[in-house]
């Protein structure tokens, strides 16, 4: 019975993290989320309105707020009309992402 209560007890605190999902699976429910957020970002900050973005890493990192474990982040760099920048947008789940400006200028 000891050892049913104690798979029982991990089964459920999976729950409120990630759904049990891995790294890999967490990060790639994330990713399109991660990179509308980043474009509708640097849509307004590069003042144009055909930007494309691609992701150059993501992880996967722990947070203690908010009753939340884990986020995801991606480094993604957006261009377009002649300028670039760089964003680090956090995900707590595909419809939570914020896009972070990690360019201390834009460059043109």
């Amino acid at each position: 019975m000891h050892l049913r209560s104690a798979f029982a007890a991990l089964a459920l605190s999976c729950l409120p993290l990630t759904g049990c999902m891995t790294d890999q699976e967490f990060l790639a429910q994330n990713q399109s989320a991660a990179i509308d957020a980043t474009v509708s970002r640097a849509r307004f900050e590069l003042n144009c309105p055909d930007v494309t973005a691609s992701v150059l890493s993501s992880k996967v990192t722990q947070v203690r707020f908010a009753n939340m474990n884990n986020r995801t982040e991606y480094t993604v760099g957006a261009r377009g009309c002649g300028r670039q920048a760089v964003y680090i947008t956090y995900c707590l789940d595909p419809s939570t992402c914020n896009a972070i400006s990690d360019t201390a200028r834009v460059a043109e």
